[in-house]
């Protein structure tokens, strides 16, 4: 055996390590995605209309920004950059200074009364964006309605082309890509749709979004259809779209089956049940308080959400069963008095009846709901009323 065989076999080359990832920043995707989208490779985001893409690589991008310091570029090819900015004055995003520093819009519509007359190519567009990429330092992009200028081409063919070179044009400049459609998914079958269903194989990770009304109720859905080299959450994940933009509701994973506990207690609010508890509840803990009717649960909840507030803690109550004000009058008959700490801004009281859809989407909103009041203690009245909505 030769020494350069020798030195070969001692020597094995290092495996090739997994690429980072880019996270989004969007509650439950990144860890359906196990940390965020393939980092300098290429996302596709599809949807049919007011399934929230445009929302979704808005979020990415001002996430980037925001929290990881991350230049991006933002074409569109749909809607101008000002309405896209004033519609999205809605979310706590503050996009518009984000605009001026960390964020560049290209528009790049096709105009109404464009005539279309021999063949075109993006090659000027990513030309012009490869120049901003790198006076900006922009480490993601978004192609927003790639479908609006593609529809423009003549054939499959020239579509085909000008996927290929996009695809290329971003692996080689290392940009974290990511393309939304109209098309794709479900309707990959259909003829024109053939460019697409090549795109759905040549990118590394592929997001659906579904927007349907089930019996009456609007109902979002996300998930992830492939993402290669990494582990991810295959099925459906009911979606909102809230405040802080689009929030995923997820499943308790492996990843996510440890949390932190404490031996702290804090008072349910009755003095003899803490005595009967060892001190009250644990911190962080889940009780369940179960009973038939008048068997006060409620009674038991509102004394809990007392306690809280009167040691200072911002505290949500969610009633499936009555509205605020009922809640209030109910509990002070037994001497609970809520009212003034939900004046002061301490107690956040919320109707259910307001909420629709499945088990699922309740406990989105919910958790919407409670970190936007930052409660630190929460109850839901009763809780059983979910298992109607399963």
């Amino acid at each position: 055996m030769t020494p350069a065989i020798r030195r070969l076999r001692k020597s094995p080359a290092p495996a090739r390590p997994m690429s980072a990832k880019a996270a989004t920043g969007i509650p439950g995707l990144d860890e359906i995605t196990g940390g965020g989208l393939p980092r300098g490779r290429t996302t596709l985001v599809v949807g049919g209309p007011g399934s929230g893409k445009t929302i979704l690589g808005l979020q990415f991008l001002v996430n980037g920004a925001r929290d990881y310091d991350e230049a991006g570029i933002f074409v569109a090819f749909e809607e101008t950059s000002d309405r896209i900015v004033t519609n999205a004055d809605g979310f706590d995003w503050s996009l518009g200074e984000l605009r001026k520093k960390k964020i560049f819009f290209l528009d790049a519509q096709p105009k109404p009364d464009l005539a279309h007359s021999g063949s075109f190519d993006l090659s000027g567009m990513l030309a012009v964006l490869e120049a901003k990429a790198k006076a900006t330092r922009a480490r993601r992009i978004v192609f927003d309605a790639l479908d609006i200028v593609l529809a423009l081409l003549p054939d499959h063919a020239a579509r085909r082309r000008e996927i290929y070179r996009l695809h290329e044009w971003l692996l080689t400049r290392g940009l974290t890509g990511l393309i939304t459609s109209k098309v794709g998914g479900a309707d990959a079958r259909a003829q024109d749709d053939r460019p697409f269903g090549i795109m759905q194989f040549m990118v590394d990770c592929v997001v659906i979004l579904n927007h349907s009304v089930v019996l009456g109720v609007s109902q979002r859905n996300l998930r992830v259809q492939k993402y290669r080299g990494s582990r991810f959450v295959e099925n459906e994940s009911p979606f909102l779209i809230g405040a802080r933009g689009l929030e995923v509701a997820i499943a308790r994973t492996l990843r996510l089956a440890t949390v932190a506990v404490t031996n702290e207690r804090v008072s349910s609010g009755i003095a003899r049940l803490d005595t009967m508890l060892g001190g009250g509840y644990y911190r962080g803990a889940s009780v369940l308080i179960t009973g038939f009717p008048g068997t006060a649960k409620t009674t038991l909840s509102g004394a809990f959400a007392e306690a809280a507030c009167r040691r200072g803690e911002r505290t949500m109550f969610v009633s499936f069963d009555s509205d605020g004000s009922e809640v209030i009058r109910n509990l002070g008959s037994v001497g609970i008095r809520l009212q003034r700490y939900v004046k002061n801004g301490r107690l956040r009281i919320v109707s259910a009846r307001t909420i629709t859809g499945s088990a699922e989407t309740y406990l989105v909103h919910i958790k919407s709901l409670a970190m936007e009041h930052q409660a630190r203690c929460v109850v839901i009245d009763p809780v059983s009323t979910l298992s109607k909505s399963v």
